[in-house]
């Protein structure tokens, strides 16, 4: 990188990941159109990194289903694939079963647990990252 450029300000600053980081992804046809993973990880670096992964509908089923034996701790679902994931869950909270659709998934241990981050109108990308951090990363183990 030429002297006086600073990096990218879009994943983590120096783009390490560590056994200890835990990892959530950012699924969507086109994930990096969908500025969530930059303003989140502003708030879960470095112990934790969200990494956007382009996802075509054929590929959706095959990269949910192995999430459960991954290294990814979690995943946000972008809204074309809010209705199709819910087939593929192994749990889901309240929220989830009363709107017929999931935006955030979580990996426990081999199971897929479905939330709704985005249950009431969510105004701007920043709130729904704050909400994700909040109710999902923060006090993750």
């Amino acid at each position: 990188m030429a002297v006086g450029l600073a990096a990218p300000d879009s994943m983590n600053a120096d783009n390490s990941i560590t056994k200890e980081t835990k990892l959530f992804g950012l699924i969507a046809e086109e994930a990096m159109k969908n500025r969530l993973f930059a303003v989140l990880n502003k708030m879960i670096k470095p112990d934790a990194m969200m990494i956007p992964m382009n996802i075509r509908e054929d590929d959706f089923y095959f990269t949910i289903a192995n999430m459960k034996k991954s290294h990814v701790n979690g995943a946000y679902i972008a809204k074309e694939y809010q209705e199709t994931v819910l087939d593929l869950l192994d749990e889901k909270d309240e929220m989830v079963e009363a709107y017929g659709k999931c935006d955030f998934v979580i990996r426990d241990g081999e199971k897929l647990i479905g939330y709704l981050a985005e249950k009431n109108n969510v105004d701007s990308v920043e709130e729904l990252a704050k909400i994700i951090y909040e109710e999902y990363i923060k006090d993750m183990k």
